[in-house]
């Protein structure tokens, strides 16, 4: 577990005289120093003067925030005029700042084994940058559902514009090449004006922009440990949000924090016991920790909520509220005033400050949202945490292969299906199918007389069909080789099925019983046609299937090589094969070499360690990419999956039910998925 260490907000804090906040009782002093002024006067002046000023503060709640409330609400926004400028980058000048953006990739990563060093890692980034900048995090649907792009605006005064490019360049460089984030610059004027707001007209308690109905909660200060995964939480909630951080370095602050401290202890020396001794002493520690680091920032934080009308408005606020309370955010709605309100480049002038260090800052840094599909495939699931659908593009990662387990019944040969029917039309796939669970453009019966014939044009297909041979019929490898030696020179190209007829003759003079059984088991040769070959083992004997299975996946191989596109070779119940050395020895040398031919590997076995019965076995799980679990008994701890012990004995559906659940792991990111059938339609 990583120790996130957010401080407590050391300028939301105040100090209480006599049980009154210190506005509060500087506002009652004043009241009253007022009153006994006018007094001298006369008494009634003071007693009116008196009734009034109180009345109106208990309407204000003694709050000087609040003073707004009497004001009059009427604001018309208009649109941000920035003007563009290209100096190799492009740059944007909005009011007195020189921008320009950068744009995050998006990684899951409140579910990464290796988060710790990902925050660290843009901790790094950000202690290098020497300007302020803002990061915005703006909602997007696509396909039914919200997903988040997220910006960071990098900015300086515009006084001077060549001085701030410079200063602009050098931060472009840090944040680029710092290797904790994945960046790129935004090199299009309209999606650098869309991360600024429309026209904007606000009222009482919302606000109304490009056709929607707003609201705005402020970040006062945090009790969070969650790092990322209050992302998680907010793409949950099903309705838009944009978040937007505005980050000013806090220069000189030596002294400044010397101060804070030392006033906290004077209070803390009249306070020893209690709950505002308490928040005293949290307050003295986020400011120890952080006058040990080399750099602070004021960060204002903002929340803002997007509905199609007020009174839905109004219900998203206030289950936002609560969530995000409940989460650790302590948050409030902000009063909308002034025009820079809604702009994310001077958020900082007036948001509410909040006091970080890089590492607190990298905690809560919003590229954990999930990414925007890319791929067009059919969806696979939902993630159950953020409810977003899943999507598989097989053929784009440093491995094509995956990984399936699950028992009897937890719907892993479902998902498999679900697979394929998922791949571009045009994909070739060849599947061994030992238990005859799946269909395909041509099923070819091995236990029941048929086997593949083929032109012997490959090396690697004559040693297998040599080994299979004499495995089958004991006629010795030097006989063999004759056989197939005098058969090319008779016809040329070889077919299988003319060798096959050779050995039978040859067995004919030596042996009539063993030639009847060799003429059982190859009775008829079939051509392999169509996208989706299918081969079915029907044969008692394991040593026949294995002979078989070596012959299938050595043709399916040599076949995939010499096409085109994308192929997939899939491997059912593949304990049965993997427990022999030979095969799995041959599959090993699939999934290391498959991807040069844009070859897929799937691997469909009952339990993961079924992938543990040999040093080539658990070579094909190393040098496979996704991993599906589905439901089975025993507990994972091997560190292959993630540092993580996984428990897939409580995953629910099944063969029984519409839906299925599993444990979906690539490298170091896992998420839990929940597959359901006819998902397009859910």
């Amino acid at each position: 577990m990583i120790s996130i260490k957010v401080p407590s907000n050391v300028y939301n804090f105040k100090s209480y005289i006599y049980g009154l906040s210190l506005e509060k009782f500087i506002i009652i002093i004043a009241g009253v120093s007022i009153i006994a002024t006018i007094f001298t006067l006369s008494l009634l002046a003071a007693l009116i003067t008196g009734a009034a000023y109180f009345t109106i503060m208990g309407i204000l709640r003694f709050d000087p925030e609040n003073v707004y409330l009497i004001r009059k609400l009427y604001f018309h926004g208009s649109a941000y005029r920035i003007k563009f400028i290209r100096n190799i980058e492009l740059y944007g000048i909005s009011g007195k700042f020189a921008f320009t953006a950068l744009e995050i990739e998006n990684t899951e990563l409140y579910t990464d084994s290796a988060k710790n060093v990902k925050i660290l890692g843009i901790a790094r980034v950000l202690e290098k940058l020497t300007c302020s900048y803002t990061i915005v995090s703006k909602p997007e649907e696509h396909e039914n559902s919200i997903y988040y792009r997220t910006f960071v605006l990098l900015k300086a005064n515009a006084g001077n514009f060549n001085s701030a490019v410079d200063t602009i360049r050098e931060n472009i460089t840090a944040f680029i090449s710092g290797g904790g984030v994945h960046a790129r610059l935004v090199d299009n004027e309209d999606t650098v004006s869309s991360i600024f707001p429309g026209n904007v007209k606000t009222f009482s308690n919302y606000f109304k922009k490009d056709g929607f109905y707003g609201s705005c909660y402020d970040i006062v200060d945090m009790e969070y440990s969650g790092d990322y995964l209050y992302q998680s939480i907010i793409e949950k909630l099903g309705f838009m949000v944009e978040l937007d951080i505005d980050v000013k370095p806090l220069m000189k602050n030596g002294l400044f924090l010397k101060r804070l401290i030392a006033s906290r202890k004077a209070e803390l020396s009249y306070t020893k016991t209690g709950h505002y001794a308490s928040l005293l002493k949290k307050q003295i520690n986020s400011l120890e920790t952080m006058s040990r680091q080399d750099k602070l920032y004021n960060v204002s934080i903002r929340f803002s909520l997007f509905s199609d009308h007020p009174a839905e408005l109004r219900r998203n606020s206030e289950q936002f509220f609560r969530v995000m309370e409940s989460t650790g955010f302590k948050i409030k709605p902000f009063n909308f005033f002034g025009r820079e309100s809604f702009d994310p480049l001077a958020y900082s002038s007036h948001g509410k400050k909040y006091m970080m260090d890089a590492e607190s800052l990298s905690s809560i840094f919003p590229c954990g949202f999930t990414a925007i599909p890319e791929s067009r495939m059919e969806p696979l699931g939902i993630n159950v945490i953020t409810g977003k659908t899943v999507y598989l593009n097989l053929f784009r990662n440093s491995s094509y292969n995956i990984a399936i387990t699950g028992e009897t019944g937890s719907g892993k040969s479902y998902f498999t299906e679900m697979l394929l029917d998922a791949v571009d039309d045009s994909s070739i796939i060849y599947i061994i199918d030992p238990l005859n669970e799946y269909s395909g453009d041509q099923i070819v019966h091995l236990g029941s007389g048929e086997y593949p014939d083929f032109i012997m044009d490959a090396p690697g297909i004559n040693n297998t069909v040599q080994e299979i041979i004499e495995a089958i019929t004991g006629i010795p490898e030097e006989k063999i080789r004759i056989i197939v030696e005098n058969a090319c020179k008779k016809y040329g190209s070889l077919m299988f099925s003319s060798l096959i007829a050779d050995v039978i003759n040859y067995e004919k003079r030596h042996s009539i019983n063993l030639a009847s059984q060799i003429e059982k088991i190859f009775q008829i040769p079939v051509r392999l046609s169509g996208n989706r070959v299918v081969f079915r083992f029907g044969y008692a004997s394991s040593h026949l299937r294995d002979m078989f299975f070596r012959l299938s996946i050595t043709l399916a191989v040599s076949m995939a090589e010499k096409s085109k596109g994308n192929k997939l070779i899939i491997i059912d119940e593949s304990h049965l094969f993997l427990k022999d050395k030979k095969n799995a020895g041959m599959v090993d040398m699939l999934a290391r070499n498959g991807r040069h031919s844009r070859i897929s590997l799937i691997t469909v076995t009952q339990n993961v360690d079924d992938y543990y019965l040999n040093n080539y076995s658990e070579s094909i799980l190393r040098n496979s990419m996704n991993y599906f679990i589905f439901r089975q008994r025993e507990k994972i701890k091997n560190k292959l999956f993630l540092g993580y012990n996984i428990d897939p004995s409580a995953l629910a559906g099944g063969s029984n039910f519409d839906y299925s659940e599993c444990f979906y792991s690539t490298g170091t990111l896992i998420r839990k998925l929940k597959i359901i059938r006819n998902l397009e339609d859910r």
